[in-house]
């Protein structure tokens, strides 16, 4: 399971960085790509309650679970859908599964904005939505972009890329546990 999840990621963390308006879709002989599912390992530990705004100068130091490999975090998306999402430095955007982006509310397929993902099967193109608000612990963002794409299995409810996290000053330390969110 370790390794799907490792997989996913690194899949993920390859996004490139152009948006697409209405790109052109896949040649016809290049095969359909699928991003792999990956689980969130298994942590019985309950959510911390979320309600205050990061304010200018604030530090945030957000509790990371996992394996040891994985580094996950409870989120909360548009103030209404928590759950554990995975901390992915390497993806250029957050990741939102079809799922989640139905509990919020997201007419995917409705989207005329899309970006090209590079996956371990390929090149695909995932839709490009804009959130609300990204929440990790008191750390929140408005207007977070995200693309909606099979790339995690529930318990998790997406991933948490580049387009939340380069808004911040943050670093990760494994040892400590943590991740530092900086405003």
């Amino acid at each position: 399971m370790g390794r799907r999840v490792l997989r996913a990621a690194l899949a993920v963390g390859a996004l490139v960085l152009e948006p697409v308006v209405a790109g052109p879709p896949c040649a016809p002989d290049q095969p359909e790509a699928r991003l792999e599912r990956a689980t969130a390992p298994a942590d019985d530990a309950a959510a911390a309650t979320r309600s205050a705004a990061a304010v200018g100068g604030t530090r945030h130091d957000v509790p990371l679970r996992g394996d040891g490999k994985h580094l996950i975090v409870d989120g909360t998306l548009n103030g209404t859908v928590s759950g554990p999402m995975l901390i992915d430095t390497g993806a250029s955007y957050c990741v939102l599964t079809p799922g989640t982006a139905r509990r919020l509310g997201l007419r995917t397929g409705s989207s005329k904005r899309s970006v090209p993902v590079a996956t371990a099967n390929g090149k695909v193109d995932a839709e490009l939505v804009e959130l609300e608000a990204v929440e990790i612990e008191h750390a929140r963002l408005a207007k977070v972009d995200a693309v909606v794409m099979d790339a995690v299995e529930p318990p998790l409810i997406g991933i948490v890329g580049l387009s939340f996290l380069t808004q911040f000053r943050f670093s990760v330390d494994p040892a400590q546990g943590t991740l530092r969110l900086e405003q």
